[in-house]
């Protein structure tokens, strides 16, 4: 059911540069957050966590990888 939820979110094959690379993962992460309120819906999480704290999870995830600076280590960490 989770994976009907981020079927649209996709990773392309492979980021030519570090900036197209960035751009990518703002890409997933504009999409993942769109399609929290399904992954809300299907496992029925409104009593446990909101919207926002799993955004604030996902940023999190995000930011801790912000120092890697090679594109296909940052697909990799994407998959």
């Amino acid at each position: 059911m989770a994976s009907s939820a981020f079927r649209n979110v996709k990773v392309p094959p492979n980021s030519a540069s570090l900036d197209e690379a960035r751009h990518r993962v703002f890409d997933f992460f504009r999409e993942a957050c769109r399609s929290l309120p399904s992954v809300m819906e299907i496992y029925n999480l409104y009593d446990v966590v909101s919207v926002s704290e799993l955004r604030s999870s996902i940023s999190s995830q995000i930011r801790k990888n912000s120092h890697v600076t090679d594109p296909k280590v940052n697909l990799f960490l994407l998959n």
